[in-house]
Formats: structure tokens, C-alpha cells, sequence
């Protein structure tokens, strides 16, 4: 079975579609120190509330795990605070700088009238002793709006800090199956924000699913389904949650990518004998096929800019991943390192690479010298997915025997695990930024 795996991870899902095979056990230990590299200290100060009352969503708790999955930040415990201010005038940084706090966080939710909230927050640099900005106003939120509204939060204090937006208004999409009786699965394509709160059911199906990928502008996602004749790719959009089939060539059809301007989508089919990659036009409707090789070309996936795809390839014997440049039709090896390499994706910058590598280690590889970051020691993970921003990495594992979601931070500093996704879960793919 673990041969078996390996091969669905690196490069044969696609003929793994008909089995759907469970994957191998492995437990995996969170690193939540490591390295003697440190977050910037911030103290997020629980907001205070009008009335008084506790919230659903605590805001601060939110904003916490948020920053501290990054790597960027380490938030200081709420029970080494001095002061609980929630307004500017009961600031005394002092305080703050007695708790070794650099970054301090904030803020008040008021109740409006029709069960509305209104968040206000500020951010303060704590050693220049200074307000960073104005204070913020997030107005107009129902009570489930007031994770979105932390997520904001999140986001100001990542771009105010450190000048890159955060990704903590993006969405994951991953796979879910179920047992409904004895070796019989419903699948299920799920949507929910970065952190796995608030999942949807988008699609659902008693066939295989895998491969999800998400349009530019998140309102589309393509996938792998399965036909009477095989692995289909389909589309299916988030506003309707229509459906439509996008390759269903006979053979195998897998790995949708979408390309940055949301125009095309590349693939991999086997309609021609070994799989190749092709690239379909959303607008016309048309496939064209960029690459014919013996060997299996599989898992495409788009520069930033779109003039190249990186692909996952055997012709050298062994996975391996290669790029295609859409300019010159050049093709040129990029992993050298290792037996297998596989299921590569660039960073919105493309100066880094995600991959599994030897069949189930998940690494950040630099683009320029192919030097890798190994960010998880398992043997079994798999379908790394670059945060919007670059700074984090969702993959599939495994912990305590059981399926589980994980985003390491890109330095491999700190992994946490989505506590609100459970189940036999599989195939996680990021958002880009919510539009």
C-alpha cells in the first residue's frame, strides 16, 4: 500500500482514480519553537465589549492564531499583561515593554441597533511609542461576521508590520469523504476560510474527487470528478454551483491548473496514449496540447506571470519536476536533488516553489539555485498549496493515525494544525487573496 501511495502522491493519481486508495499512517510531531528564530512579540489585548458580555468569536484569540501561524509574529499570553486597555488614552507602554511586547493590538466591539457589531481597533509600535495608522472601523458585521472582521484585523496588522499582505481573508478548498455504509464513500468538494472555520459543501459526489483549483478571482473552482468512462475535470461555480465539464477525453484526464489572468486552465490528459499537458481556453472553448513525450507528464502549474508551466515528469526515469516555457517551447529541468519530486507550484512572486519531495517530504525550493527548505519530515505527505502571500504552506498529513490539514510556516519554523477540519479529509488547495 505505501508503494501504492507514494505513486498517487508523486505522479499517478490519476491512475490511482478508480481505487482511491487510503493513504499510509504516519504521525506527525507540530514544531511550535524549533529553530532559536522568533516571531515579533505582539500582544493582542482581548476587546473589550460594551456590555460587558463574551462574545462568540473571541476576536483577539483569532487575530493570535492567525499571526502565530505565520512564523512572522509570536503573541504574548494574555495572562503576562500589565494593563487591558481598549482606547488610546489607557495606553501606558510602559507596560508593554515590561512583557517584551514590540507590537500591541487594540480594540472594542460595539453593539448597533438590528443585532449589528461595529469593531474598532488600533496598532501601536511599542519601542517608538507610537500609534501605527489611525485607528480602523470594521461596521455593519452580523455576529457571524466577527471572524471575518479578526481576519481583517489580522491582515492590517501583517501589511502595517511588515509591508506584504496577509492571507488570512483567503479560502482552502479541500476533499472529504465519508462512509455511508460498508465500503461505500461519499465524496465531498469543501469550501471554508484559511483556517478551516465555516466549511460549505460546494459539490458532492459517490465518486473519487481530487485536485482542486482555484480560479484568480475565487469564484470558480476546477477539480477532478469521475465519469462511466473515468477521470473527468469539471468546473463547478462558487455563485451557482453549476457545474460543467472542461476535459472528458477518453483516458485519463487530471491536475487542473488555473493560469494567473483566470483565462486558461492547463491539464494533463492521456487522450493521445502517455499523459501530456494541455492547455484549455475558458472563452473559446478550445484544448491545445503543448508538450508530447513517451514518458507521463503530469501536474501542471503556472509562473506568476504565465509564461511558463512547471511540470511534474518521468521521462528521466523517475518524477522529476521540469518547466515549460510558453515563449520559446523550451523544456528544462528544475529538481535535481532527491529520486522524486512532484506536485510543484510557484509563490505569487515565483521566487520560491512548493513540492513533495521523496515521495511524501513537503520543501520550499529557491527558484534561482534549486536550493530546498525541508518543511514537514514525514513519508507521507502531500498536495503542498503556497499561502496567497507566500509565507505559509497548506499539505495533507497524517497525526495520530488520522487525516488531518496543516499549514507549516515557508521557513518550516512552526506547522499548526486546522482544528475545525476533521475526517477523512484530503487534497487542500489555497485560495488567492478574497476579492
Amino acid at each position: 500500500m505505501n508503494n501504492m501511495k507514494n505513486i498517487q502522491s508523486v505522479l499517478f493519481k490519476v491512475v490511482l482514480l478508480c481505487i482511491f486508495v487510503m493513504p499510509a499512517s504516519a504521525q506527525v510531531e507540530i514544531d511550535i519553537g524549533g529553530a532559536q528564530v522568533r516571531g515579533i512579540p505582539i500582544a493582542i489585548v482581548p476587546f473589550k465589549t460594551a456590555d460587558g458580555q463574551p462574545l462568540e468569536h473571541q476576536i483577539h484569540e483569532i487575530v493570535a492564531k492567525d499571526l502565530n501561524a505565520s512564523g512572522k509574529f509570536e503573541s504574548i499570553p494574555t495572562s503576562d499583561y500589565l494593563s487591558f486597555p481598549s482606547r488610546d488614552e489607557e495606553v501606558r507602554y510602559k507596560d508593554w515593554r515590561l512583557v517584551n511586547a514590540e507590537i500591541l493590538v487594540i480594540g472594542e466591539v460595539w453593539a448597533l441597533d438590528a443585532g449589528k457589531y461595529e469593531v474598532q481597533f488600533r496598532m501601536y509600535d511599542v519601542a517608538r511609542q507610537q500609534e501605527i495608522g489611525t485607528g480602523k472601523r470594521i461596521s455593519n458585521l452580523n455576529p457571524r461576521d466577527l471572524r471575518t472582521a479578526a481576519h481583517v484585523v489580522s491582515d492590517t496588522v501583517y501589511q502595517s508590520f511588515l509591508k506584504r499582505p496577509g492571507a488570512y481573508q483567503s479560502r482552502i478548498a479541500y476533499v472529504s469523504r465519508t462512509e455511508i455504509e460498508y465500503q461505500r464513500y461519499r465524496y465531498r468538494l469543501m469550501v471554508a476560510d484559511w483556517d478551516g472555520y465555516g466549511a460549505t459543501e460546494i459539490f458532492a459526489s459517490w465518486k473519487p474527487l481530487l485536485s482542486p483549483s482555484w480560479s484568480p478571482n475565487g469564484k470558480q473552482i476546477a477539480f477532478v470528478g469521475y465519469a462511466s468512462d473515468g477521470p473527468i475535470i469539471q468546473m463547478v461555480d462558487l455563485t451557482t454551483m453549476q457545474t460543467k465539464t472542461i476535459a472528458g477525453f477518453k483516458g485519463v484526464n487530471s491536475a487542473p491548473a488555473w493560469s494567473p489572468d483566470g483565462s486558461k486552465i492547463a491539464y494533463s490528459t492521456s487522450r493521445h496514449g502517455s499523459p501530456d499537458v494541455y492547455i484549455y481556453d475558458v472563452q473559446s472553448g478550445q484544448h491545445e496540447r503543448i508538450n508530447s513525450h513517451y514518458g507521463i507528464d503530469t501536474e501542471p502549474a503556472w509562473s506568476p506571470r504565465g509564461e511558463s508551466l512547471l511540470f511534474t515528469s518521468s521521462r528521466s526515469g523517475k518524477p522529476q519536476i521540469y518547466s515549460y516555457s510558453l515563449l520559446d517551447k523550451s523544456v528544462t529541468r528544475m529538481t535535481f536533488e532527491g529520486d522524486e519530486n512532484a506536485n510543484a507550484s510557484f509563490d505569487f512572486e515565483g521566487r520560491n516553489i512548493t513540492l513533495v519531495h521523496e515521495g511524501g517530504k513537503i520543501v520550499v525550493m529557491r527558484e534561482e539555485d534549486g536550493q530546498m527548505t525541508l518543511l514537514t519530515n514525514s513519508k507521507y505527505d502531500e498536495s503542498p498549496s503556497f499561502s496567497p502571500n507566500g509565507d505559509m504552506v497548506l499539505y495533507k498529513t497524517e497525526q495520530g493515525y488520522e487525516p488531518a490539514l496543516m499549514v507549516a510556516s515557508s521557513d518550516g519554523r512552526i506547522r499548526t494544525r486546522l482544528e475545525f477540519v476533521n475526517g477523512d479529509v484530503r487534497e487542500p488547495a489555497w485560495s488567492s487573496l478574497r476579492q
